[in-house]
This record gives C-alpha cells, structure tokens and sequence, in this order.
C-alpha cells in the first residue's frame, strides 16, 4: 500500500482522520510486535504467511487504550492498515538494518547512528553576555570516538563540542570546560566518556557494577566485554573509509567508567556538580575526588549507618522499661592493600613497589638500608645486575635475599600465600570436625614478614614461612615466654632473623555488620588486629551525629575485648553486651574459661533469645559477609590507598542498597529511625 492510499483511506473514517501520525506509528509498532498472538487464536484455516482480517478481542481492547480510541475504530484501522503491519521489520531487524544504513551512506559523509551532542544548546553561564541575550551555541568542534554499547557491541560514533564565543565555555557531552576546569552537568548520563573518543553506555557500567559485587574483576569485565560482544572492528565495508578506533575495550576505560559513575552518583545524591581538573593525566584526574569521597565517609558514615529493621531490632520488655534492642556483629577479613613496611605507619606509598613511604623521611631512609632486622647498614650495589640489593654486605644478609628471591621464582610462596588467604577467610564455616587441631595456628597472609634460619656450623641459610597471625581479635602485650624456655628452644633450633625484603600490606579489614546483613562501617587495620584498634573502631564509628550507638556487640574474640574494657574503663561501652557468636563460643574457647563463660555467653541475655530459647539474631552474619567481602582480596591487592577505599567503599554502599531492596521486598521495614538527642 502507498501513502496516498494510506492516507486516503483513513479519512473515510471519522474517528481515524483525527488521530495524530505519532498514535498510528504506535499503533502499527505495537501490532508489528503483537504478530504471533494475533494469530495463535485464529482457526488454523487462516494462513500465517498473511495478516488475519479479525483481531482477537484482548489485542483489539490492548491497542484501543495504547492509541485512546474506541474498539470499532482498532478494528477498522486495521482492516486498513494490516499487511503492513504484517511485514514491518522486528526490533532487531530495524536495528540492524540502521546500523547497516548509516555504515553504507552514512559514514562517508560524517553522519553516524550515535551522535553525542552537549544537552545544551545555549551558554549557561549566568555571567557571560550569550547567555543573558539567549544566543544559540553554533562553533563545533566534532572528533571521530567509539561507543561501547550493552547490547550491541562498539559503535563507530562522532563527538561534538560547542564553544561559547564570548566566555570560551566548551561544551562536551557530559561536562563543561572552563579555566581548566571540568564542570560535569547534574544527573546521570546515558553515555559515559571514559577518554577523549571513547564513551560507555551507562547501562553497560552499571552491569560491570553488579558483576563487581560478585568479584568479577575489572580485568575480567574488559575480557568479557571484549570476548562477548558482537564486533565489527569499528572499521566499515570496502565501500567506507575505516574509523580512526577500533573496538577493544580496555581495563582502564572499565575502572574510569565505574569510578565516574559512582562519583556522578554520589554527587547526584549530595545535589553537587562534580569537578575535577581537565589537564593532566587521566590517572590522575579522580584521586583528588575519590580522597574527599572517603573523608566523608570517615566523617559521616555510610549510607546505611542508622539502618533499622525487623531483622536487626527488636523490641523487647526490660526490667528497667527498656524496649528497642539491638546489636551488630564485627569480624576481620584478610583483604589489605600494600603500605608502609615500618608498623603502624598509615602515610600511603609513593609507589606500590616501593616498600616503605617517603613521606616520613626516616621511613624514606629504609629503602637504602639493610633489611635485615637489626642491622642499619646500608645496602651495597650488585655488580650483575646493575640495580641495588636490599641487604648490606654481611655474606649472611646476602644469602637471606638470596633465598628470598629463591622463592618468589619458584612460585611457591605465592601459591601458598593465597591458598593461606582463602583458607583463612574460609575457617570460621567449617564444621567443627574439619577445623585443625591446633586453633591457635600461625598463618602467612602478609607479603612483608619473612623469618629465615641460619646454620652457623654450614652457613647454609634457609627461608621458613612468616609466623603471622591470623585475623582473629589479640590483646596488644602478649604474655612472653620463659627465659628457660628460650634457652631451651634456642639448644635444638636454629637462630631466626627477620627480613623485610617484601612488601607489606594492611593485615586486614574490620567490617561492622547488622544482624539483617546491612554493613554499618569499615575499618582497615594496619598492623593487626588488636582489640584495642577495634574498640577504637567502634567508638568512632558510633560516635558520629547519625549513628544510633547498639546495646549488643557480637566478635568472636570479646572475652578479650571486654577484658580490655574493664581494665582501661572505657565508658563508652558502658551497658554494651559482649559476647561471643555462638559458634565461635561453642567450639573455639575453652569451657575452663569461666570469665568468658560467664560474661560472653550469648544464652546469659534473654533479649539474644526467642520463645523456644535459640538464638533470636544471626551472630555468625560477619563471617557470612566475609565470604563476600573476602573475594575482593586478589582484586585489590595492588590498588593504591585511595583507590583502595573508594573501591571497597562503594562495593559496600551497593550491597546494602541490595541488601535494603530485599529486605523491603520481605516486609521487614527497612528505615533511618529518627535520632534522640
């Protein structure tokens, strides 16, 4: 049918000549689309290579309201307007067939199916003479780019900037520059510009996000990107000119579009525009902002640090009228970053091979003096190789760096660090059965403590795994051994000497959690993790204006913590219960124990409990998010400090708004409740 009988024949119909050419285009859509329903209820008489002349009633009443007009009128429009309805393009066959449009007679003459023009057409600043007389922006600047779609693949793409003659405004698809810096527009973009000619559709950085939460990580996004998608190269028929980008994706444009969009997220929430400096290099661009981002956290809490619900509160009659009770559970897990070998020292490293900070210079100092613990002198040159060792000349230090080297070639303590790490994380699910006999083991989770043993009487030197422990609370002064059991010792066994030929790294992260699985806070633990830095940690932590302080806090090391509270008389955990988790206290401390038996037992509390006497809240849920939060631990190994906790940081904000949806989605009222002064 032409369009002059199209037309011709819709104006013999009263109702059908008043419609607008965008409901009939609906309306022709919706048929297209509705094409097998159409025809599944037809006698199987009716061919299906043609459209039927009836409509079944449900289609005929749908396309009714869709277009807002009577029955009689669907019917009658598509007595006209069926065989072509019957032979439009699907989707997928129109979106293919664009594409294939703009590469054969498009590309040649600079027109693309992805056009990225600035929002505005006008200047906006308030200031500048254009905007006050309403002058329409007409300088470009336009640049060949490529899109990476979530569905579609890469997409040859043109970028078009407009220029404010009057204040020199440049107008880019996200953002604004001027004086050097970069203005982005408020909201969430559909495309992300990740580099100068690349951009990311929003929808494909939000699933890279999700896969994120589950460890996914930036390196493996790119792959499968790269792997899974439909490609084309970028590069046209031989008809076309080839596009200046090609296709491939890499790990850098994922981690920029991921940390761009949660930044545009944040500020979206704190209705701020995001600023960041237009020069430079793009490494550098975020850091500035990713470190404010992390101060404010420190500052004000997470999102979901006055979290409530149903499965965290409970109200419960006291003796003394007390109702609402709560309590959150905390636990380590070995994810950390690299730092400053010199313990306790928090100054980030100027680069993550060096091994000690330059921001303290006597920590500076280090890197040009032996290893060796003990020993100041400084580090002598290798001849070979050109470089500087890490040992000095004693013929033993050499040999420990030696065997140091040794071992990082032979791969085996690499390979034994990670299964370390995984074990690890992985102790406190196991059944008490399966747990070693010895709970108290040492395990090597750092890349920094290395302890060797020196035979005088052959001179040989021999590498023996680091003695560090694992991420379990521990008092700050360890009862020592005997002077007899020293000598004792030192008879039958080797001398040790320590080395940090290595790297270090933070021991661990301290997480916080609700009984409901919503996270309140984070803590990196630097050295280890000592009682007195968690207690430090919680203070802080429920110390801030949206905090709400809980009656219960549930660790699996409390006997010591709460020890730690007597003696300093801590008033801040005044009326706080300690106690430990039910597994951690049924299978990890001992029954003798009577000052943990009779103070940290979870049963002592009747609000811990239901009616039948078992146990009301989940104390186990930090080793349960563990699990989770564990799995970022090869991710972030070699991440800088701010990278480090912009990274970790929004991982968490993202699982609690999970966490938050499921938890509204199971009717247990999630809600900020109102802080009493």
């Amino acid at each position: 049918m032409d369009v002059g009988s199209l037309f011709s024949a819709i104006r013999q119909h009263h109702e059908l000549a008043a419609m607008s050419y965008i409901d009939l285009s609906r309306f022709l859509r919706y048929a297209s689309l509705l094409k097998d329903d159409i025809i599944q209820p037809q006698p199987h008489t009716v061919s299906i290579m043609a459209a039927p002349d009836i409509l079944p009633p449900s289609i005929t009443n749908f396309l009714s309201d869709v277009v807002a007009i009577s029955p009689e009128s669907v019917d009658a429009l598509w007595d006209i307007t069926k065989d072509l309805a019957w032979v439009l393009p699907t989707v997928d066959e129109a979106r293919a067939d664009e594409e294939n449009v703009f590469r054969l007679y498009g590309h040649q003459r600079g027109i693309t199916s992805h056009t990225l023009y600035p929002p505005t057409k006008q200047c906006t600043n308030p200031e500048c003479s254009a905007w006050q007389l309403g002058t329409v922006l007409k300088k470009e600047e336009q640049h060949q780019a490529v899109v990476f779609t979530h569905a579609n693949g890469a997409h040859p793409a043109w970028s078009v900037h407009l220029k404010c003659r009057q204040c020199h405004t440049n107008y880019h698809n996200n953002y604004s520059v001027k004086d050097g810096i970069r203005t982005y527009y408020g909201g969430m973009p559909a495309y992300i510009q990740v580099a100068e000619h690349q951009f990311v559709q929003r929808e494909l950085v939000m699933h890279w996000m999700n896969l994120m939460q589950i460890a996914v990580s930036v390196t493996n996004c790119a792959h499968l990107y790269n792997i899974a998608q439909p490609h084309c190269d970028v590069y046209d028929n031989d008809n076309d000119i080839p596009w200046q980008f090609n296709s491939s994706l890499t790990t850098a444009e994922v981690w920029d579009s991921f940390t761009l969009l949660a930044l545009l997220d944040d500020h979206d929430q704190q209705h701020v525009q995001l600023q960041v400096p237009h020069g430079g290099e793009q490494k550098d661009r975020y850091t500035t902002v990713m470190r404010e981002h992390t101060e404010r956290i420190i500052i004000h809490g997470h999102e979901e640090l006055p979290h409530a619900c149903d499965g965290c509160l409970r109200i419960f009659n006291m003796p003394d009228s007390t109702l609402a009770r709560t309590e959150v559970v905390t636990d380590g897990v070995t994810v950390g970053c690299p730092c400053c070998g010199v313990p306790r020292c928090k100054n980030p490293l100027k680069n993550n091979r060096h091994r000690f900070c330059s921001v303290d210079p006597d920590h500076k100092k280090l890197e040009m003096t032996c290893a060796v613990e003990g020993c100041n002198r400084p580090v002598t040159h290798d001849s070979k190789s050109g470089k500087y060792r890490k040992a000095c000349d004693d013929p033993v230090h050499v040999k420990m760096e030696g065997a140091n080297v040794e071992s990082l070639r032979s791969g085996k303590s690499k390979t034994q660090r990670q299964k370390i790490a995984k074990l690890n994380n992985a102790m406190s699910s196991l059944d008490p059965p399966q747990l070693p006999a010895d709970s108290t083991m040492a395990l090597p989770i750092q890349d920094g403590d290395e302890w060797y043993e020196h035979d005088a009487q052959t001179g040989a030197v021999r590498l023996v795994q680091p003695a560090v422990m694992t991420s379990t609370g521990v008092l700050d002064t360890q009862p020592e051994m005997s002077h007899h059991a020293v000598d004792c010792q030192s008879k039958d066994t080797p001398p040790k000497l320590k080395a940090i030929f290595r790297r270090q790294r933070t021991n661990n992260e301290q997480l916080v959690v609700h009984p409901c699985g919503v996270i309140n806070g984070r803590g990196t633990m630097y050295h280890h993790e000592a009682v007195s830095n968690v207690l430090v940690m919680i203070e802080q932590l429920y110390s801030l204006p949206r905090a709400c302080k809980p009656q219960h806090l549930i660790y699996d090391s409390n006997c010591n913590v709460l020890w730690e509270v007597l003696n300093r008389r801590i008033k801040f955990f005044d009326g706080m219960g300690m106690c430990v988790d039910a597994f951690h206290h049924k299978n990890k401390h001992k029954a003798s124990d009577t000052f943990c038996r009779d103070r940290c037992n979870m049963k002592a509390y009747p609000e811990l409990l239901d009616d039948d006497g078992k146990y009301y809240f989940n104390s186990s849920i930090a080793e349960q998010t563990n699990v989770w939060f564990g799995a970022f631990h090869n991710i972030c190994r070699e991440m800088t400090p701010v990278r480090y906790d912009f990274f970790l940081d929004e991982m968490i904000k993202r699982r609690n708004r999970i966490t938050v949806h499921t938890l509204r989605a199971q009717g247990r009222h999630p809600h900020h409740p109102h802080l009493m002064s």
